[in-house]
């Protein structure tokens, strides 16, 4: 192969060149635009595989002849890594179909990708020629600034082999450049540094030595300058990366590209590394910019979604509260009325007719009339349920201790068989509605008293304590300011904490019916009842060490 130009692949900007020069080499070969375009596709995408994953690659353009087809425009790709066959085929098909001939070689010395175009006017080709299109690529302008910086390191980097024993040459020539030019070696220690980085920096080469080069890095970016380093020293490929450097007569931190090449002996063992830091940093405020105003037209786009969503949300939540507020009343009258009958016939039948029953057709009504029983209890449970999502609560200021006090009243009875002792510290106010509020002490209250074994009095205290915004932040991240928080604590049979998100659900009892009465539907209704006060409540429990149940309500 003739060879026309080379291109180091470092990141995504070198695609650009690569698509320039490629189209550069077919429009010397005489191709239409279209052609030129094909190629110059085709090679760009063999480019993009090369840099995928932070890779990096060589390319180099040239011409190539063939003894059966002639003089063919070819472009060879060369990478240190190993590509996978399965992953390179399906990357490789479309780059396959664009040119005449594609050939992969996968060695231990790493991946080779030819591309081939055949000309179809060879008599037009000569070496003469061939030496001209050298001449114009050497003499091509820089297609873009990154191009130009791209071209002046690798001058650079010869020029510092070739003026090794010229050292002020050298330092003249580097601090000319808008450019921080560095030489370091494979320890970590700079060799050299030109002017302009010792101005930026606003350290002095045994400063920067001395207390290490990568302190001049945005403490947020150290970490990857160190690992991309530590790999560069560890493969022998270019260093390469875009960050952070502080500058020092303000300490503000300035975006550069950063790129170094080691630099080999005969042997090719690494002497040092030669390198640049470049100011991308009006660039990068053009792609956060840009990166801004997508994720702007991307929240719009969100936004707009969610709120069609939230019309179809409205319109199935009308629905289903229209579907609840027939179900209360077919539950309030249509379900209970049949009950009553049963019972009372039930009834009638024991009064009328016991005697004259056997034992067993006895225990079968007994069983009938405790079934009817469960039934309505859980019809009401549901009835009182499906309020507490129709109904719209008014809320005032509700004195909880008075409150709590009518609940006992109403206990008193309970209270005295079990010989239970309530404790009932000083309640705060709350903003609430006073029936739902009634609704969550009661069943909490009640379930204090009957999960508690026969074999103890139960024991109940009831106290009040405001958390601070930070304290509510710590148990629920979306509590916002100060909250009370009253407590229901008792010495009753407990429960596994693993269980404490359970127990709200409707039907879910942790108790056989034999062991404790019950319909699992109380705790559902305490826990929606907080949910309509924009409240939270959980349980902190024990096996038999008793259970501690905690209502927090916004503080006023």
């Amino acid at each position: 192969m003739h060879e026309l130009t080379k291109l180091n692949l470092d990141n995504d900007m070198d695609l650009i060149l690569v698509h320039k020069r490629s189209m550069k080499l077919a429009e010397l070969a005489g191709l239409s635009l279209a052609a030129q375009t094909t190629l110059a596709t085709a090679v760009s995408e063999v480019a993009r595989l090369a840099l995928a994953e932070g890779g990096h690659g060589l390319l180099t353009l040239g011409i190539n002849t063939d003894h059966e087809r002639g003089w063919q425009l070819m472009a060879q790709l060369n990478d240190r890594r190993r590509y996978q066959s399965e992953v390179l085929e399906d990357a490789l098909n479309y780059a396959r179909r664009l040119v005449d001939d594609l050939t992969v070689t996968i060695s231990d010395q790493g991946t080779e990708i030819c591309l081939f175009c055949t000309l179809s006017d060879f008599k037009s080709v000569s070496t003469a020629r061939i030496d001209g299109w050298k001449r114009q690529f050497k003499i091509e302008p820089p297609a873009t600034p990154y191009d130009d910086i791209k071209r002046k390191n690798s001058q650079l980097q010869e020029l510092a082999e070739r003026l090794r024993l010229s050292e002020q040459q050298y330092r003249q020539m580097t601090n000319s450049l808008p450019l921080l030019i560095f030489s370091l070696t494979s320890n970590n220690e700079l060799l050299y540094v030109n002017q302009g980085l010792t101005t930026f920096t606003g350290k002095t080469l045994s400063e920067l030595n001395r207390e290490g080069w990568l302190n001049i890095f945005h403490p947020d970016d150290r970490p990857a300058v160190r690992m991309a380093w530590a790999d560069s020293v560890a493969t022998g490929l270019p260093f390469r990366g875009e960050w952070r450097v502080q500058r020092g007569y303000t300490d503000d931190h300035v975006w550069h590209l950063v790129s170094a090449t080691p630099l080999r002996d005969a042997a090719q063992q690494v002497l040092h590394w030669n390198g640049f830091l470049a100011d991308i940093n009006a660039q990068k405020v053009v792609e956060q910019t840009m990166r801004d105003n997508e994720e702007l037209r991307q929240a719009q786009n969100q936004l707009e979604t969610s709120q069609q969503q939230l019309a179809v949300n409205n319109s199935e939540l009308s629905r289903s509260n229209t579907e609840l507020a027939q179900f209360a009343y077919v539950a309030s009258h249509d379900l209970q009325e049949p009950l009553r009958k049963i019972q009372s016939f039930s009834t009638m039948l024991t009064e009328q007719y016991g005697p004259a029953l056997d034992p067993a057709a006895q225990d079968i009504i007994r069983r009938m009339q405790a079934a009817t029983g469960r039934m309505q209890e859980l019809i009401r449970g549901l009835l009182a349920y499906s309020r507490l999502n129709t109904e719209k609560p008014s809320f005032r200021s509700v004195p909880l201790n008075p409150l709590v006090n009518e609940i006992l009243s109403d206990l008193e009875t309970a209270i005295n068989d079990r010989q239970a002792t309530v404790k009932v510290g000083v309640l705060p106010d709350v903003r609430g509605n006073a029936i739902q509020l009634r609704q969550l002490f009661q069943n909490l209250l009640s379930n204090a008293l009957k999960f508690t074994p026969l074999d103890r009095a139960p024991s109940v205290q009831i106290s009040a304590s405001l958390f601070s915004p930070e304290q509510m932040q710590a148990l629920f991240p979306n509590a916002l300011g100060a909250y009370l928080s009253i407590s229901v604590e008792d010495n009753g049979i407990g429960f596994e904490q693993k269980y404490a998100d359970r127990i709200f659900n409707l039907f879910q009892r942790l108790h056989g019916r034999s062991e404790f009465a019950g319909t699992g539907i109380g705790l559902a209704v305490c826990k929606k009842v907080v949910e309509n006060h924009a409240g939270y409540l959980s349980a902190r429990s024990r096996p038999g060490l008793g259970s501690t149940f905690r209502v927090y309500l916004p503080a006023e």
